[in-house]
């Protein structure tokens, strides 16, 4: 697309994003998310490696050094169709309520009229009500609830789960972190991108996940400047991946994120998945941090009821919320 400006009046224009954007979109992010800050590092990464058949692009009104507006459209590679799309408005605090959602909101859906969208999608953070009334107006109906929660590590006691963790040894199984499976296996990326294929699609989301091909998924996930192969851990039934945990960095000091947990079909109702929740939290504590978070959908009752029990409080959730344009044929 042409590197050309849109403007709508004297003092509002839309351009396209630009390489030195980056650290203002962060500003912007984290005026917007504070708990849930922005890295140039991270924004930098996923625009590096997204996979090729994804249709996106991003839009900024910049003003002197700051981002007063952005506007994005995209898709969600782990559900990817060619006529599915997810939006994206970013009003500073101080432009809100000034009519640039709205006008950022046309823009897009104009935008998106050539790939004749089927279904348009949005992400909203649960204290944003503004943002929750806004499109409800425009016909958006809340589709999934994917609740956060935390826990303080500093009050976990690891010596009271230490059953949990060692029961699994009853099943012949072992816990290792990812480093150690690589030096025992020199197939340990390829087979832990097969285990989160086959795993993926039973998650609980509106529409099935799955996970991209290995070149992409080894460049986007173990690439990624987050990554830390001595923070996933893995149950393994001799060679083979029974289950998979796995912590993330957080950009906001003291604190780590849980990103997957995952148990195969076969291997469920063993105690696997309690198993590497338990082993996570306590290196995270022997690590230092303070908290840990995560998130699951609403309706994941198993893995929710894991995290209550371990002590994890509920924080503001992330709502999603979907319009679809017309039926698939």
């Amino acid at each position: 697309m042409a590197d050309t400006s849109y403007n709508f009046d004297g003092n509002f224009s839309l351009r396209p994003v630009q390489d030195d954007d980056y650290g203002a979109l962060a500003v912007l992010k984290s005026l917007l998310y504070p708990q849930h800050p922005s890295s140039v590092k991270s924004m930098r990464h996923g625009d590096e490696t997204r996979d090729k058949k994804i249709l996106h692009q991003q839009w900024v009104w910049k003003k002197d050094s700051s981002i007063l507006c952005s506007a994005l459209y995209t898709q969600w590679e782990e559900i990817y169709h060619p006529q599915k799309f997810v939006i994206k408005i970013y009003v500073h605090p101080k432009q809100q309520g000034g009519g640039f959602g709205t006008i950022c909101y046309d823009f897009l859906i104009d935008k998106l009229k050539p790939f004749d969208p089927l279904k348009i999608t949005t992400q909203i953070h649960e204290p944003h009500q503004q943002s929750i009334r806004f499109f409800e107006k425009r016909g958006f109906k809340h589709a999934a609830t994917e609740k956060e929660s935390s826990l303080d590590l500093t009050a976990y006691n690891p010596a009271k789960y230490e059953d949990e963790i060692t029961q699994i040894d009853q099943h012949g199984f072992r816990i290792i972190t990812y480093s150690d499976f690589r030096k025992e296996d020199k197939k340990a990326d390829y087979k832990v991108w097969e285990f989160e294929r086959e795993v993926s699609p039973d998650m609980p989301w509106p529409d099935p996940i799955e996970v991209p091909e290995y070149d992409i998924y080894s460049k986007q996930i173990l690439h990624h400047p987050k990554f830390n192969s001595d923070a996933w851990f893995l149950v393994v039934d001799g060679d083979h991946i029974a289950g998979l945990n796995n912590l993330w960095k957080s950009e906001i000091p003291k604190g780590i994120n849980n990103g997957l947990t995952g148990v195969r079909r076969e291997y469920r109702r063993k105690g696997i998945a309690t198993a590497l929740k338990y082993n996570s939290l306590t290196w995270a504590k022997n690590q230092g941090y303070d908290w840990i978070r995560t998130d699951n959908a609403d309706t994941n009752e198993g893995m929710l009821s894991i995290n209550i029990r371990a002590g994890f409080k509920f924080m503001p959730a992330w709502l999603v919320y979907e319009k679809v344009l017309r039926e698939e044929q």
